[in-house]
């Protein structure tokens, strides 16, 4: 009898043993296999999350089981959260990745971490898609390791959710992950022609999209600042865990350069402030301003810090200043219709203008984001023009149009490639 009780509690230990295997909750989190449960969810403020069948399983998303989070009244910050058992590490995966199926394109997805004695950072990323499955990243470069293992989800951030289909987020497959593929943190002066280095740009106040463009082999990248967008929007040069190397300023060496070319506006004399901060402290910062003098061709702006922008803090050269964030057009809203380009960021001199390099040809389109039709400005009549959507397929093509409806899109992000010999544009337009 003794030997039987013994076997049967050693059967006992085991599964016991094998149970606490199975309830462990670590990154990657894809709702399978009972990895997570409903009692994983932690709800506060009118949000309520549970594990629920793929609404849509295809292609994008092949998974059985996925997570939801639905906000009925409560704040404009509902949602909820799920606790791992490890500490994120982002010494290397600095950004998070996660699947997403939301009812409307533009909602702001806001992915919070917190972790013990209060410690929290969030970052906010935007739908492009409605009623279909797309990845969704947010990068924590810079933020400290075995720090955070709450992940917070609050979707359709700055609304109150009504308990609707519209307030009806489905989520998958999150996951850490090194968006730099194993290349060289960005350092100046920033070209955006080297191979080894990793390049990215991260709007913020409503600014862009904002990106990296390529143009007859030379990169560069090109802002568009819409009506939506505060007056202080901008653009942050990298990621938050900033350059390489600290800018070498000093008391007798306080300048940098970047290449500005503007398009869409006869305006001459618009504000570009340029801002240098400390990584790990944004209150160590200095900001200062230059004014554009030309349109429609690449200038050399010089932004010297011994200046600094009226009502902010004046140049202290014993700060550790290691990122840099643009404005176009300071203090005023976008228009949709200007396009500003910036390239060859670089501290104590200029990097040489040449005419031939990064021209960017004179085709813009108008309204982006649009609703229902879209004019292309430049067009000479031979070009091909072709519309892809997000996935890569074909749903438009024309020769030498001027203006496209559009009007039976879908909602969402697609790419325009305009092509006149062996040349080529591709822009990213938007429907709202």
């Amino acid at each position: 009898m003794k030997k039987k009780i013994t076997y049967i509690s050693s059967i006992l230990c085991y599964l016991f043993f094998i149970i606490s295997i199975q309830a462990q909750i670590n990154l990657p989190i894809d709702f399978e296999n009972e990895q997570i449960t409903n009692s994983d969810f932690v709800d506060f403020n009118g949000g309520s999350g549970a594990v629920v069948y793929n609404p849509q399983v295809d292609d994008s998303n092949p998974s059985e089981l996925v997570g939801v989070i639905i906000r009925d009244g409560g704040a404009i910050w509902a949602g909820s959260y799920i606790e791992i058992d490890s500490y994120l590490d982002f010494s290397i995966n600095t950004s998070i990745s996660m699947s997403v199926y939301t009812p409307i394109s533009g909602l702001t997805v806001k992915f919070k971490l917190e972790g013990n004695n209060g410690a929290a950072t969030e970052r906010d990323s935007y739908t492009t898609l409605s009623n279909g499955w797309e990845t969704l990243t947010w990068s924590f470069a810079g933020e400290p390791s075995n720090t955070y293992n709450k992940l917070v989800l609050m979707f359709d951030f700055g609304n109150v959710g009504d308990g609707s289909v519209n307030s009806t987020f489905y989520f998958d497959n999150i996951d850490a992950f090194d968006p730099s593929g194993g290349l060289n943190q960005i350092d100046l002066p920033v070209t955006f022609e080297d191979p080894e280095m990793y390049y990215s740009v991260i709007d913020f106040e409503g600014n862009g999209p904002s990106t990296i463009v390529e143009e007859g082999g030379n990169h560069y990248v090109q802002v568009i600042k819409t009506e939506e967008s505060g007056t202080s929007a901008g653009v942050t040069i990298g990621t938050e865990e900033g350059f390489a190397t600290s800018i070498p300023i000093t008391s007798s060496d306080t300048k940098m350069y970047a290449h500005i070319f503007v398009q869409g506006t006869a305006q001459v004399g618009i504000p570009v402030r340029f801002k240098i901060e400390n990584s790990n402290d944004p209150t160590q910062s200095v900001e200062t301003e230059a004014y554009t003098t030309v349109v429609g061709e690449w200038e050399i702006l010089e932004f010297d810090f011994s200046n600094e922008a009226s009502g902010t803090a004046a140049l202290n050269t014993a700060y550790a200043f290691n990122m840099a964030s643009i404005f176009f057009n300071f203090g005023s809203t976008g228009d949709s219709e200007t396009i500003y380009n910036f390239d060859n960021i670089s501290f104590g001199s200029p990097i040489s203008l040449n005419i031939n390099d990064n021209l960017p040809n004179a085709y813009r389109v108008y309204p982006n984001p649009f609703i229902d039709k879209i004019k292309i400005f430049g067009i000479e009549g031979s070009e091909t023009i072709v519309i892809n959507n997000i996935l890569g397929k074909e749903i438009f093509k024309g020769v030498g149009i001027d203006e496209i409806n559009l009007s039976g899109f879908e909602k969402g992000t697609y790419f325009l490639t305009l092509s006149k010999g062996s040349h080529s544009r591709t822009l990213k337009v938007i429907k709202k």
